[in-house]
């Protein structure tokens, strides 16, 4: 049996700065070009980010819009909505099904167009944990509006810290 004795463990960098980490667990997603997704008035609905522009380790499903932690620790998600027509647009980050994390938009008393709504979180979660953006609009006839190529007006991001 052999014994390590260390007072300080550092990571290999340049310049005292941590240049590259390529197997963190990291996603950028967000809906096709020009793609709008209609929602319904008052119902959360997932938000159908169907493309990614960053997939590191691919645990971002393009087909059920989730993300499926590889690894318990903390994590950091970020994302806005750019919503027409409605006066109010909520935002829901639910984990493994359940409803957990609401970021409310200010109501206005008719429907604007743009109406965006979002924020951003770091949270501790588990392996196999998963995580899903819904919205909510106040209005009928509003849609998730994903801007023009090459612009995204409408996105979800997250990566393990």
């Amino acid at each position: 049996m052999s014994k390590l004795f260390v007072d300080e463990i550092q990571p290999k960098t340049t310049g005292g700065i941590i240049t590259s980490n390529p197997n963190r667990p990291s996603f950028l997603a967000h809906r096709l070009t020009s793609g709008l997704q209609p929602l319904a008035t008052a119902t959360n609905e997932i938000v159908e980010f169907n493309e990614t522009d960053d997939n590191t380790g691919g645990h971002y499903n393009t087909s059920n819009y989730t993300f499926t932690c590889p690894v318990s620790g903390l994590y950091q998600f970020n994302h806005w909505l750019y919503v027409y027509t409605t006066s109010q647009a909520n935002t829901r980050l639910y984990i493994n099904g359940v409803n957990k994390y609401r970021f409310a938009s200010v109501g206005v008393p008719t429907a604007q167009n743009p109406h965006g709504a979002g924020g951003s979180i770091s949270i501790k979660l588990n392996s196999a944990d998963t995580v899903q953006l819904y919205v909510w609009s106040a209005s009928a006839n509003a849609n998730v509006y994903e801007g023009s190529s090459p612009e995204r007006a409408s996105f979800f991001s997250g990566y393990l810290i």
